[in-house]
C-alpha cells in the first residue's frame, strides 16, 4: 500500500486522550471496578474523543467510560486474545449509543457501526455516523489504539490505591492489566 493509503486507513479509526485531573481517593473500598470511574475522574474536567472516519465522538471520562468499561475491556481482550472471531460491543455517550460489531480473521478486521441517537436533536449526526458506518483496517492498528486509552486508565487505577473487594471484579482488573501489557504498541497519535 502506498502511503497515502495508509494514511487514509489510519485515519478511520483513532482515540485521542484527554488529560484529566485524578481525585485522590484514600484507599477505599470499591464493588466493581468501574465504580472507581465515579470517585477517580473529576466531572465534566475532560474526555477521550475517538474518531470514526474523522468524525468525532466525546466520550467524558467519568461518566461515558463508566457506563462503557465493561463493553470495551471484553471488546479489547477477545480482539487480543483470539485469531478469528466475531463480536459486538456497545459505548454510550451524552448524545448516542454505539454498537460495534466486530469480525476478524488474523489481523483483518471489519467493523460494523451503528450509532443510535437519544434525542431527536441529535439525529443528523447519527445518520452523518451511519452514512460511514463501516470500516476495514488492521486488527493490530486497531488494538493499539484502545491499548493508548487503556494503559492510562492502569496507571490512574495505580495511583488511586483502591481496593477492590469482589472477587470477579478483582480478576476483571487483573484482566484489565493483563490486556494492556499483551498489546504490543500505543495508538498512532502516541507514537513517538
Amino acid at each position: 500500500l502506498r502511503r497515502s493509503t495508509l494514511s487514509f486507513i489510519n485515519d478511520m479509526f483513532n482515540i485521542q486522550l484527554g488529560h484529566p485531573k485524578i481525585n485522590t481517593i484514600p484507599k477505599q473500598e470499591f464493588e466493581t471496578v468501574r465504580e472507581v470511574f465515579l470517585r477517580l475522574f473529576r466531572s465534566p474536567e475532560e474526555s477521550i474523543f475517538i474518531f470514526w472516519n474523522q468524525i468525532p465522538l466525546r466520550f467524558r471520562y467519568r461518566e461515558d467510560l463508566y457506563a462503557s468499561f465493561n463493553d470495551m475491556l471484553a471488546l479489547v481482550w477477545l480482539l487480543q486474545k483470539e485469531k478469528k472471531g466475531e463480536t459486538t460491543a456497545k459505548f454510550q455517550n451524552q448524545l448516542l449509543t454505539l454498537t460495534l460489531t466486530c469480525v476478524w480473521n488474523k489481523d483483518d478486521l471489519s467493523i460494523q457501526a451503528r450509532f443510535e441517537s437519544f434525542e431527536y436533536l441529535y439525529e443528523p449526526y447519527g445518520a452523518a455516523l451511519n452514512n460511514s458506518s463501516e470500516i476495514h483496517l488492521s486488527k493490530a492498528a486497531f488494538l493499539s489504539e484502545w491499548k493508548t486509552l487503556l494503559h492510562q486508565i492502569v496507571v490512574s487505577l495505580e495511583a488511586s490505591k483502591c481496593i477492590i473487594k469482589e472477587s470477579v471484579e478483582r480478576r476483571r482488573l487483573e484482566l484489565l492489566q493483563l490486556t494492556e501489557k499483551s498489546i504490543e504498541n500505543y495508538g498512532r497519535l502516541y507514537i513517538r
